[in-house]
């Protein structure tokens, strides 16, 4: 009798054992999101008709810094361009806000909602995997409020660079930055004039 309660009890720990890796191991395939995998994308999301910006985004940094802004002139670029490149948008230290990590969700409760045409919505990161329990507050969030639209994208070289004077604190004046062309497109003749010709005449010196 002892022998067989001892079997059982072991065989009792084990299942223990086992079911705790799993939700372990499940924990953290809900934290790990990589966005290159387009299939995943199109299925937690409406297909967007741009592939960049949003009237309401998102950064993610790390696995808990979340930073936010708005971009309003989104709204006259619904319609998808030849070119590829994301756009210059003039976005400014300023502009961009850090949002406490842990009220994410009430943050996202607040400030959005299905009726308001503004809330389209990009959660952006530096990195193609995410891992960051941030990230499914965020899509917990979104689901509770039932907003349709929302992608999951990697940042553009001006959300990078702003960002980093943002965080370290530094003037930003983007005539002073040396552009990579290859991820950007200055749209405007006067961008091209006023802010890509200085930085290619300093920094082709």
């Amino acid at each position: 009798m002892r022998k067989s309660f001892a079997f059982l009890t072991s065989g009792l720990v084990f299942f223990i054992v086992s079911c705790n890796d799993n939700q372990v191991l499940e924990r953290k395939e809900k934290e790990t999101y990589i966005i290159s995998k387009r299939d995943s994308i199109q299925n937690l999301s409406f297909k967007f008709e741009h592939t960049y910006y949003a009237s309401a985004n998102f950064i993610l940094v790390d696995t808990n810094k979340v930073f936010f802004y708005k971009d309003y002139s989104s709204f006259a670029r619904c319609a998808p361009t030849i070119d590829n490149r994301p756009i210059f948008i003039h976005l400014d230290t300023k502009d961009i806000i850090q949002l406490p990590a842990s009220s994410i969700g009430e943050f996202i409760e607040l400030n959005f909602s299905k009726q308001e045409m503004f809330n389209s919505i990009a959660v952006a990161s530096y990195n193609d995997t995410i891992k960051s329990p941030v990230l499914e507050k965020m899509f917990s969030a979104f689901a509770k409020k039932r907003l349709p639209k929302f992608l999951i994208r990697r940042t553009t070289l001006e959300e990078e660079i702003v960002l980093y004077h943002k965080i370290h604190n530094l003037p930003y004046l983007p005539d002073e930055v040396e552009w990579d062309t290859t991820r950007i497109n200055f749209e405007s003749k006067e961008d091209v004039k006023n802010i890509l010709k200085k930085s290619q005449e300093k920094f082709n010196k």
